[in-house]
């Protein structure tokens, strides 16, 4: 079926929320973007056609296979809520963009006076699009690092997820997707003592503080970090690592450089626009954000070009599912058990054992056909054999 698009437009942005309407499907899933208050209509439906397809379905269609293929050891399926297992999600997504550059900066602001009141008028009508739907596309509003947005959206309609572990919700999803890029580096095999030297690229974010945290709890030796933020001395640089240059849009040559392992939990496109030529040969690279590949050819092309340099991306789509994978627990958990907190600890393990699994496949197919990691999971994200090149 053909995608649909529909469209909100209010005193204080515009709101675009797309499905790709796939048969079969329990609901479609997205995340929540704001962009820029001058996007020309044309490139915000391009920023949503591509996040709802290549970001949001993509990763449903990992879960929904890793779930078939029995990713979950029985004794952790029989603690998850009923219907989860035997789920499949489709992929939506929501892109708002402001009216002016001062609402923008305002909505980049909570705590402004004026925040709670426009971002309220806004998921008023989000929440009225969502109910009229009736179930069939559900929405996190993520975007920023800002607190209790679920929370808002859901006074105004239960197809919100993300909400607060009180009320059944998984109470956010950067933790989730840190759990997530924490068990890809366990499942490679990445530790202090095989991998000493690594970069965290966007260190100061949602997710990348987990991530940093991470590597010093676990002692590597030689952490480099990087992000906007400690230049513009909002926010201290951690004691003991070494801080390296940011540049909006790419990844400067003094994280590339370094080799060893590359984290990045950026924004999207920075790699295609980088001298990734400079990556030294051996180097992992997972790119845990979201937009991290071109897509189709360019992007399959790129990835061979690392592959034939010797470096091992691992792309965002498989790293990045914990929160779309805790969206789908607290789902099922909130229908099954109303009333009932969020268990926590379980999505923790859900997540583990998911990427993990499907890390586990992705590499062991790259290393049978002679494909890229990321052209694997393209593969069994789409059910397609994978044939062995020769």
């Amino acid at each position: 079926m053909q995608p649909t698009v529909y469209e909100i437009t209010s005193d204080y942005a515009d709101v675009w929320i797309a499905s790709d309407n796939q048969p079969g499907v329990d609901y479609g899933y997205g995340g929540t973007r704001m962009v820029e208050a001058h996007m020309p209509d044309a490139d915000v439906h391009g920023v949503l056609d591509r996040l709802m397809h290549s970001e949001s379905a993509l990763k449903n269609q990992l879960i929904n296979k890793a779930l078939r293929q029995q990713a979950l050891s029985d004794r952790l399926a029989s603690r998850t809520p009923d219907g989860f297992i035997e789920s499949s999600v489709g992929g939506a997504r929501c892109i708002i963009r402001p009216k002016s550059q001062e609402l923008a900066a305002i909505l980049n602001a909570p705590a402004h006076p004026r925040f709670t009141q426009i971002i309220a008028t806004i998921f008023a009508q989000i929440g009225d699009l969502l109910n009229q739907q009736q179930g069939r596309i559900k929405l996190t509003p993520d975007f920023g690092r800002f607190a209790g947005l679920a929370d808002i959206l859901a006074e105004f309609t239960p197809h919100v997820l993300g909400i607060r572990c009180e009320d059944g919700g998984c109470g956010g999803k950067s933790s989730y997707s840190a759990t997530g890029i924490i068990a890809a580096l366990e499942t490679i095999g990445v530790t202090p003592e095989t991998h000493p030297r690594i970069t965290l690229i966007g260190s100061a974010g949602a997710m990348g503080s987990h991530i940093l945290e991470y590597c010093q709890i676990e002692g590597f030796a030689d952490i480099g970090a990087c992000d906007h933020v400690y230049h513009a001395s909002t926010t201290d640089l951690p004691a003991r690592l070494a801080q390296l240059p940011a540049q909006d849009g790419m990844f400067t040559d003094a994280c590339l450089s370094r080799g060893g392992v590359i984290v990045a939990t950026t924004v999207g496109h920075e790699l295609e626009h980088s001298q990734w030529q400079r990556i030294p040969r051996d180097t992992i690279m997972l790119l845990a954000h979201n937009l991290a590949v071109p897509a189709g050819e360019p992007g399959i092309d790129l990835m061979r070009r690392l592959a034939e340099q010797g470096v091992l991306v691992v792309p965002g789509q498989v790293l990045t599912l914990g929160g779309a994978l805790t969206s789908r627990v607290e789902w099922f958990w909130r229908q099954s058990r109303p009333g009932e907190p969020f268990d926590k600890p379980l999505a923790h393990l859900v997540v583990r054992a998911v990427v993990s699994y499907l890390i586990g496949e992705m590499l062991s197919q790259a290393h049978i056909t002679g494909l890229t990691p990321y052209e694997t999971m393209l593969r069994f994200a789409q059910d397609q054999p994978t044939q062995v090149q020769v």
